[in-house]
């Protein structure tokens, strides 16, 4: 494993300097790749948090008694392809609170890796999803070039639309923001050139990708 320290900015920083800071973030790459395994999220040199980037050959059991000896607070990810998507599986331990996990589904366009389109929060006993918990993002840029999250949008425990807020209008003042329910989805429709019917429900993927992953 390859070490690379990192301060709260994510600036790499050599190891004497981090260990000077109250705060800093130790990163573990795979030996001869850029491929990212583990984040430990320190203070003052505990250990208080780790993210773990699980590939599909490894065993899962082991994963987890292995982060259970270094923290009682981590989170476990495992991505996988659905077509022009990635979704990532999480199970995120405190285990002062519970032994059993918080478990998520989060989706990505392929091409963006770092905003989520779609963030799912799955019942425990069932792995089924609890519709309400579901928040769905719509991205545009900004007059700067950026990218935001220009529309978001929530759910009823039913799956349909509960709310949509348009930040299109003025990202910055929330006066200028405009709102739609499921009753007036359409109005919001007409104003768009891209079809986000995706968006009308709490459905993990669009209606084009297999619903199984």
């Amino acid at each position: 494993m390859k070490k690379v320290y990192k301060n709260i900015f994510g600036e790499v920083i050599s190891k004497a300097k981090a260990e000077k800071l109250d705060d800093y973030h130790l990163y573990y790459y795979e030996k001869d790749s850029e491929v990212l395994k583990e984040i430990e999220f320190l203070t003052e040199d505990e250990i208080y948090s780790i993210n773990y980037f699980m590939s599909h050959d490894e065993d899962e059991e082991q994963v987890v008694n292995y982060l259970k000896e270094k923290s009682d607070l981590f989170d476990i990810e495992k991505r996988e392809n659905a077509g022009d998507f990635i979704i990532a599986t999480n199970k995120m331990y405190s285990l002062n609170v519970d032994d059993k996990p918080l478990i998520s589904k989060t989706v990505f366009h392929h091409d963006d890796p770092d905003n989520f389109i779609c963030s799912q929060v799955l019942d425990n006993e069932t792995l089924k999803p609890i519709l309400e918990r579901t928040t769905k993002c719509w991205y545009t840029l900004d007059e700067k070039g950026e990218k935001y999250a220009a529309i978001e949008f929530s759910y009823q425990e039913d799956g349909k639309l509960e709310l949509a807020i348009d930040k299109t209008p003025d990202p910055e003042n929330e006066l200028e923001w405009q709102y739609y329910e499921y009753s007036n989805f359409k109005d919001l429709q007409s104003r768009m050139a891209d079809d986000i019917s995706y968006y009308k429900t709490a459905v993990l993927l669009p209606e084009t990708v297999s619903q199984e992953c």
